[in-house]
């Protein structure tokens, strides 16, 4: 049975993929046979590895959520969303609610500085997003949003060694004039609007226009300053021109994206004055530190520093497609991105100025890659190659003050420049009409510049790192509903510099650090059964994790003065397990019930040589157990209206926050529900739904830092908290 491969660039009829599929398969013996015959699930397509194929014959591990369901779902961004994936987590870095912190399978990024490098790469449109500031992307006018699960080193490359999330915007389409409106008022003073138009300008050209404006109040009360923090301001545009004549089919895309708040919804749980920072300011000062906290879930002391955390983003995104006569297909994908984030944070929140930061980040980097995809004896073989680059500045001004630094604090400034290159392939061969062959090969190298001030000391290196990443599968199709495969994958996270001078060091202490490497095997099985009314999908990996990146903490002295930094080691190597499960049963033609769930089971194996770490610390963002449950109703009226209800719980173990013992905590198990009823008038030029999101009110955490009660020294817990139960009211009006 012979696969077939379409062109990224192609036009296809609308689907709504089903998210994480699921469900108890008992619920079909409860439903008659004559309901049953008219149930079937819908085809799920994906691009994940670059030619748009099926998701039920894609030998990797891969959760696609289509824009409808995003919505349906209640998930606002690629946070909320991965408390929907399992084994897959996503968090705020740096005590800034803009830095994401992704992790796939326990491999994940560090809390988001500019020198530190991700393991989960974000692509928009196929455009990589090179850092964490301004990552938790808004979902706004989405066509799809792919989780690709483990390293994808061959076909991405740019540190993918934890997995893949590419965020696809809705494109413009021909022949008519259409959009939509949107509009949601809710909980905590939330007034969000959005909308879309869609406008052919001539037989071969289209545009897109959306909007958005989206805003709610903060739900942590800051005492000292009367503000409610963990608001939300955000307003995004984006312009879309699509050419499409023949063999060309050309996108070009401009973006901007502005946010702000007054500070993360975050509470201090605990302060210990026995800890080295309280002891050095009672040292310096004179003044006994506080270790009293209000013990109001919703509430803190306020801090001495007005906290407000801004972004504003421009991008460039310029895709074209040529296909052959021979039906080759030449893709040129060229993307530019500016970002700069401002971050004024008190990390204790007390009446002490104990720790501060003020930030200035910014990056720019603009890539081009080319691909070209070429088939031969007679579509047998199928082969992705291409060429990619990419160059970025990225700098970081930050005026710090804790009681480890001089009186005033130091003025910290960091310049790193990187440039990347890659030359890849990957071929699939059908061995048979049912068995495939793929093999995949990427060599990368990135050179990097490094420039670092603190306070007084300077310091400068540089360096490039080289890597070979291959990957290796077979898949066979037992049937045409059953797939089995099996694959080795490579992984490779880039090295860099730790940022921090010192005189009693080589090279004044701006000394590099080396790569992260790893190798993941992967068995799984993608099944439809039961006239497609049953969907199953279960993945087992194994990831042997060598020269792991860790923090730790290291007593630096300073125009006089003792300073304790976080500076990162090569210390640790790690085994992680687990598995991956997707069931999806369409019970009758309105109703769908499903489940996903993940396991992951890792440990260190080697910390020889760690300063932060032994065997016993967890590792980072790994939660060992996580799934979801789903339902969507739909109900027909006899008017011809609908009404629609969905329900879906997801939950996740407890984790640690922190590649290092003396920064992390655990943060407790959560489990999230959101809930929607919709009602869709007769023409379905209108719908009117009742949105809930966390309607147990569950309070959880979703970051912290400076935790360990036995190892810390910060003095304090700091804790940022996931919002509480909200419900809106949404209208949606479509033309």
């Amino acid at each position: 049975m012979k696969k077939s491969h379409t062109r990224i660039g192609a036009k296809r009829a609308v689907r709504h993929p089903l998210f994480t599929p699921a469900a108890l398969s008992a619920a079909i013996m409860l439903a008659s046979s004559d309901v049953l015959a008219q149930a079937a699930l819908e085809e799920v397509i994906v691009t994940s590895r670059r030619t748009m194929e099926t998701l039920q014959t894609t030998p990797i591990s891969v959760v696609a959520i289509s824009g409808d369901d995003l919505q349906t779902k209640g998930i606002s961004d690629l946070g909320t969303m991965s408390a929907f994936v399992p084994n897959v987590v996503a968090g705020t870095g740096m005590g800034n609610s803009g830095y994401a912190t992704f992790s796939i399978r326990g491999i994940g990024s560090g809390q988001g500085w500019v020198y530190q490098e991700g393991s989960v790469g974000i692509y928009i449109d196929d455009v990589y997003y090179p850092r964490a500031s301004g990552a938790l992307l808004d979902v706004i006018d989405v066509e799809q949003i792919e989780v690709l699960r483990g390293p994808q080193g061959t076909l991405f490359g740019k540190n993918t060694s934890g997995g893949a999330i590419r965020y696809v915007t809705t494109k413009p389409e021909f022949g008519e004039f259409t959009g939509f409106f949107r509009g949601v008022v809710g909980s905590y003073d939330r007034r969000d609007v959005n909308g879309a138009v869609n406008i052919p300008l001539t037989d071969t050209l289209s545009s897109r226009i959306t909007v958005a404006s989206l805003q709610r109040d903060g739900f942590v009360t800051n005492l000292r300053h009367g503000e409610k923090m963990g608001n939300m301001d955000v307003t995004s545009a984006r312009a879309q021109l699509r050419w499409q004549d023949g063999p060309w089919d050309v996108n070009f895309s401009v973006d901007t994206i502005e946010t702000s708040n007054n500070g993360v919804a975050r509470v201090i749980p605990r302060r210990n004055t026995t800890d080295a920072f309280p002891g050095l300011l009672e040292q310096r000062t004179g003044i006994p530190y506080d270790p009293s906290v209000t013990g109001d879930k919703f509430k803190v002391e306020g801090g001495t520093l007005p906290e407000r955390n801004t972004t504003e983003s421009f991008g460039v995104t310029l895709h074209a497609e040529y296909e052959f006569n021979n039906g080759y297909v030449l893709r040129s994908i060229s993307g530019y991105r500016d970002n700069e984030a401002t971050g004024r944070n008190d990390w204790d929140l007390s009446d002490f100025d104990l720790y501060h930061m003020d930030q200035d980040i910014e990056f720019s980097n603009w890539s081009q890659e080319f691909q070209f995809d070429s088939s031969f004896l007679d579509d047998r073989l199928n082969i992705v190659s291409g060429f990619y680059y990419m160059f970025e500045e990225a700098t970081f001004n930050n005026y710090r003050v804790n009681p480890t630094v001089p009186v005033g604090g130091l003025l910290e400034f960091i310049d790193l420049e990187t440039t990347t290159v890659a030359l890849f392939s990957q071929a699939t061969y059908e061995l048979t009409d049912d068995l495939s062959l793929t093999l995949g090969l990427r060599w990368s190298k990135d050179d990097k510049e490094f420039f670092s001030a603190y306070g007084p000391l300077t310091g400068e290196n540089e360096g490039d790192w080289e890597s070979v990443t291959s990957r290796i599968g077979l898949d066979y199709q037992i049937t045409p509903d059953v797939m089995i495969y099996a694959s080795a994958a490579q992984g490779y996270k880039s090295g860099g510099f730790n940022n921090r001078p010192n005189p009693n060091l080589p090279n004044n202490g701006i000394l590099p650090y080396d790569p992260e490497e790893l190798w993941t095997y992967e068995v799984g099985f993608r099944s439809d059964f039961w006239d497609n009314r049953v969907r199953l999908n279960m993945t087992y990996f194994y990831t042997d994790f060598k020269d792991i990146q860790t923090s730790a903490p290291t007593v630096l002295f300073v125009n006089g003065e003792y300073s304790i930094v976080q500076l990162t080691e090569n210390a640790a190597g790690a085994d992680i397990q687990g598995i991956e499960f997707e069931l999806a049963v369409a019970v009758t033609e309105n109703l769908t019930i499903n489940a996903s769930g993940g396991w992951t089971d890792g440990e260190y194996s080697d910390t020889d040589g760690a300063s932060a770490i032994n065997k016993n610390t967890p590792l980072a963002r790994t939660p060992e157990y996580s799934y979801t449950l789903g339902a969507s109703y739909f109900q027909p009226l006899a008017s011809g209206a609908e009404l629609s209800y969905n329900v879906d719980y997801g939950w996740k173990d407890k984790q640690f926050t922190h590649d290092s013992a003396t920064a992390g905590f655990y943060l407790p198990s959560y489990g999230l529900l959101n809930a929607r009823v919709t009602y869709r008038e007769p023409g379905g030029r209108w719908s009117l739904a009742l949105v809930g999101t966390n309607l147990t009110d569950k309070y959880y955490k979703v970051s912290g830092f400076g935790g360990n009660p036995t190892e810390g020294f910060f003095g304090f817990e700091q804790a940022d908290l996931g919002r509480p139960r909200e419900v809106g009211v949404e209208l949606t009006v479509e033309f």
